[in-house]
């Protein structure tokens, strides 16, 4: 039997060679390369460390075009990269680490096979390669060639100048032949903090529809967005998430596309529109186009580039509009109110809550009553009905959004609900027969633009007491009242 000494210096010398290779491995991941291209065994076409490299340029013989970067070593040894190609442009900035990516994949290339190829450079795409590319280091220069992609798509051919050795490389090194200037671009960090916003504004071209919202921010530090136009009401989460997403965004990938094809794009006629008005009186417009081959293409205000993003990152475009506002006509919390009174025809009820901070609708402490008696009724399974009656009115759907120039009818209400707050404010809800099965809507005499359906005021949900109109929740919870045994109450 080994003694443990003899186990734990090959163990040691086995951790060793896993961290080293796995950091080997992260610092190569920048050039994207497969993750087998540095294992023992492959073959080393050439490899050169990046601080003696002056520059490495890449012909496109098809279309003339050269990409270039220059290196140089600064006194602490950091290799520093410069954009050189033909389509190099003093006003943009260029990213450091895009150019040392590209440099580490051009001198750090391996091959798991060798082709002995003489007298037929043709058979790889070799005679007249698509791609040269020169290496300027301190100690000489090496010219390269790329060929064909291998017909399984995972690798291409590459020869030495001046040798009829043909070797196979990772299919990246063309893909980093083929860079230009826009692809080392410098990133767009997009940093808006809500506090220097004062309005947003969102439109899209499928359905016309345009939202303004006033945006204000909480005490703890979250951004509150209140419709103004075209009409008042909350948002939901999925107006703030399009707007979350775009007021911290980072901006990589950018495209060359000229006035000619911006109709290809989508961009002659962008199908969404984002503005953030900010207090100083600045504005900062996004402008996207509809989804093309999983991206969707766009600009922003203040910049000539064109970049493209994931569907996956901006979502919601599309959604609905009653799922972009608050989907209640008066969500509220037990906790803010005294009083709601309701109004059906000539009948009426009086719910008096008095609920303190931090307490739920049942808690001991809270008092609830309906016309005078307590209200703090449950069943056998301890759901309460004066519960019941508050989340129903509480939770009102808009059945619908009609923008229209209303004017109060002259005939009164077949329904109100009118709310007494703890600061003796009182909001009334007017309800007006739209059709057989709907209801517009008036708050304070004035037409909200949305409509309700009879489902959210008259449905009887039998045993299943989440799922009541309101006015059938107050005539349960008053049964409940005269009909319970000890406070308890079954259906």
């Amino acid at each position: 039997m080994k003694s443990v000494k003899n186990l734990i210096v090959p163990f040691i010398i086995l951790v060793a060679l896993s961290l080293f290779a796995a950091v080997y491995f992260i610092a190569d991941g920048i050039a994207k390369k497969k993750a087998n291209e540095n294992v023992d065994g492959l073959i080393t076409v050439f490899e050169c460390d990046e601080k003696d490299v002056t520059k490495i340029a890449v012909f496109n013989t098809q279309t003339g075009y050269t990409s270039a970067v220059k290196c140089t070593a600064d006194g602490s040894g950091n290799v520093i990269c410069e954009f050189a190609g033909d389509d190099y442009s003093a006003s943009e900035k260029y990213s450091q680490s895009k150019l040392l990516s590209f440099v580490n994949a051009m001198t750090r290339i391996y091959s798991s096979h060798k082709i002995n190829a003489e007298g037929r450079m043709a058979d790889y795409g070799l005679d007249n390669p698509k791609f040269n590319i020169i290496i300027d280091t301190v100690s000489g220069t090496t010219k390269l060639m790329l060929g064909n992609i291998t017909p399984d798509g995972q690798d291409c051919y590459l020869c030495a100048e001046g040798s009829s050795d043909v070797y196979m490389v990772d299919v990246s090194k063309e893909l980093y032949a083929e860079l230009k200037g826009i692809d080392f671009f410098e990133s767009i960090t997009v940093e808006i903090d809500y506090n220097d916003v004062k309005t947003v504004h969102f439109d899209r071209k499928s359905d016309g529809l345009s939202l303004d919202a006033k945006v204000s921010v909480s005490s703890n530090g979250m951004a509150v967005f209140e419709l103004y136009a075209p009409y008042v009401h909350g948002t939901s989460g999925y107006f703030g998430n399009m707007f979350d997403t775009l007021s911290h965004f980072y901006i990589d990938e950018f495209v060359a596309i000229e006035a000619s094809e911006l109709q290809q794009y989508g961009l002659d006629v962008p199908a969404y529109h984002f503005v953030f008005n900010m207090n100083n009186g600045e504005k900062k417009e996004f402008f996207f186009s509809k989804p093309i081959s999983g991206y969707y293409y766009g600009y922003m205000s203040g910049s000539t580039k064109y970049f493209k993003i994931s569907e996956y990152i901006l979502t919601g475009l599309d959604i609905n509009e009653t799922i972009l506002i608050d989907p209640y006509i008066c969500y509220c919390y037990a906790k803010d109110y005294t009083t709601i009174i309701g109004t059906y025809k000539e009948k009426t009820f009086k719910f008096e809550l008095d609920v303190p901070n931090g307490n739920s609708i049942v808690s001991e402490d809270s008092r609830v009553s309906l016309d005078g008696r307590n209200a703090k009724i449950s069943d056998s399974a301890g759901r309460s009905y004066c519960s019941l009656l508050f989340e129903s009115i509480a939770c009102i759907k808009i059945g619908g959004i009609e923008i229209a120039e209303k004017t109060k009818p002259a005939s009164a209400a077949e329904l109100t609900l009118t709310f007494i707050d703890r600061n003796y404010v009182t909001t009334v809800y007017e309800f007006y027969p739209k059709d057989s099965d709907s209801y517009y809507v008036f708050k304070n005499g004035e037409y909200m633009n949305f409509y309700v359906y009879a489902t959210e005021i008259f449905n009887d949900g039998g045993s299943d007491t989440y799922n009541y109109g309101y006015w059938r929740a107050y005539e349960l919870l008053n049964q409940a009242i005269s009909d319970n045994m000890n406070g308890i109450y079954d259906l």
